[in-house]
Order: structure tokens, then C-alpha cells, then sequence
């Protein structure tokens, strides 16, 4: 790893040496979520550096390929999680004034404030104060959905990284796991809450033995990042949850 990126460098520098930055309004995300965040706020020019078909793409490390991009775009938007926002900070040496840090998170008014920060950044308002109306409107939509199915008032055990989304739709998680595997005691607390379902994450999954002891309860995975199962969007990524939960497992 750490010869990679020592190679990564000296490939950096011989790029600077020989190209000048771009003057196009083209955004870089890190990955498919900031990415979806930048194009609610209304960015027409948004490549991510993490492949959409990635599992877990907090953990992309930066290729030789993706210098191009970096060095000429004029915005960077990064959550700062992922293993690669050290790489372009340190490595790259990319100004400050071209990195632009959001929250990732889907409750709404987290959600509203980033979209919001880089739609002011890009003279976009209108755009996204109209895009971030269509997932208000999605989440009504789906905490209706999930009362109307009752799941508002029974028990659900939810991932942490899934407990901003549960809340959104009104669910009140009864207890809460992750993101490290339940420990034997979390394990047991957890069966006696007798809960109808398990929401985990897909990203990284670490409540199937949950499914094994709540006999009662459909065990759900949910997404964060856009990408897997032809989600691209943040409203897609919304439908794609909501659907998870309300359908009934097939037996």
C-alpha cells in the first residue's frame, strides 16, 4: 500500500508539471453518495472516483487515473470518512479552497443543509430548493407507508448506520447495533425485544445472527450509498429502503 502510493506521488507531481487546471464547472465526488448529494443540488458535471458497483466505497484508495481529475476540476466534495480524503489532502496537495466537506445522512434537515451548502456554492438554489421538495415529499410518502403497516409502534432493532433513515420514517428503533458485530450480551438483550424486524446495513452487514434468534422478525438490508440494486440517486436509494421494508419476505 505504502508503495503504491509513494508511486501515486511522483505520478502526481510529473502530471502538475505538465497540465494546467480547468476552468469547467465539473465537480469530483469521492463516492456515489456525495456524488447524489451534488446532483441534488443541481450539478450537471459530477464524476465519482469510488466505482458505483462498490460494497464498501469509503474504502476506495486512489489510482493513477483519478490525478486527472482531481487536479483539473474546480470542486471536491468528500464526507471525510473515506481512506482516500488523507491521500488528496496530504499526497496531492489539493488547495483548500477546492475541497468541500457535507454530512452523508438521511435525515432530512442534515441532508437539506449539505445539498444546500453546495447548491450556494454553485448558484444552483432554485434547482435544488425543487429537488430536495421531491424527497420531502418521498419520505412523507414512506412514513405513511410504514404507519399504515403499523411498524411506527411495534419494536425494530436497526443498524447504526441505518438509524438516521429509520427515524426519517418514523420508526423508533428499540434498540440499536453495529457498526462491530453485536457482542453475546447485546446479542441476548436484543431477543428479548421480541422485535418484527431487523433493519441492517448492506454495506456492512453484521446482524444475521439476530435473524437466528428473533423468530418473529424480517431481517432487511438497507443501503446508504447509491449504486447496488440500479440505485443511482438519493430518491432512489429512499424508494429502493422503503420497499424493503414494507414488502414481506418471500418464504
Amino acid at each position: 500500500m505504502r508503495k503504491n502510493f509513494f508511486i501515486l506521488l511522483i505520478f502526481c507531481w510529473l502530471y502538475s508539471c505538465n497540465n494546467k487546471p480547468s476552468t469547467t464547472n465539473s465537480i469530483v465526488a469521492t463516492t456515489s453518495w456525495t456524488a447524489a448529494y451534488a446532483m441534488l443540488a443541481g450539478a450537471s458535471d459530477v464524476s465519482v472516483l469510488a466505482p458505483y458497483e462498490m460494497v464498501h466505497p469509503g474504502e476506495y484508495e486512489l489510482r493513477p487515473g483519478d490525478i486527472g481529475r482531481l487536479s483539473k476540476t474546480n470542486m471536491i466534495i468528500y464526507a471525510g470518512y473515506e481512506v482516500m480524503v488523507n491521500q488528496i489532502k496530504t499526497g496531492l496537495k489539493i488547495p483548500e479552497k477546492k475541497m468541500m466537506k457535507i454530512s452523508t445522512s438521511y435525515n432530512f434537515a442534515e441532508l437539506e443543509e449539505s445539498v444546500m451548502l453546495i447548491a450556494k456554492r454553485l448558484g444552483t438554489e432554485q434547482t435544488a430548493l425543487k429537488n430536495l421538495e421531491e424527497i420531502k415529499q418521498l419520505f412523507v410518502n414512506g412514513r405513511t407507508a410504514i404507519k399504515n403497516k403499523g411498524l411506527d409502534q411495534q419494536p425494530v432493532v436497526v443498524h447504526f448506520f441505518q438509524v438516521s433513515f429509520a427515524k426519517e420514517l418514523g420508526i423508533k428503533p428499540t434498540m440499536i447495533f453495529g457498526p462491530a458485530s453485536p457482542e453475546p450480551m447485546q446479542i441476548l438483550n436484543m431477543s428479548r425485544t421480541n422485535a418484527v424486524l431487523i433493519l441492517d446495513n448492506e454495506h456492512n452487514p453484521v446482524g444475521g445472527s439476530l435473524n437466528e434468534i428473533l423468530k418473529n422478525g424480517e431481517y432487511k438490508l438497507l443501503l446508504n450509498f447509491p449504486g447496488l440494486h440500479n440505485t443511482r440517486t438519493i430518491a432512489d436509494v429512499i424508494r429502493y429502503n422503503i420497499n424493503q421494508i414494507i414488502e414481506p419476505l418471500v418464504k
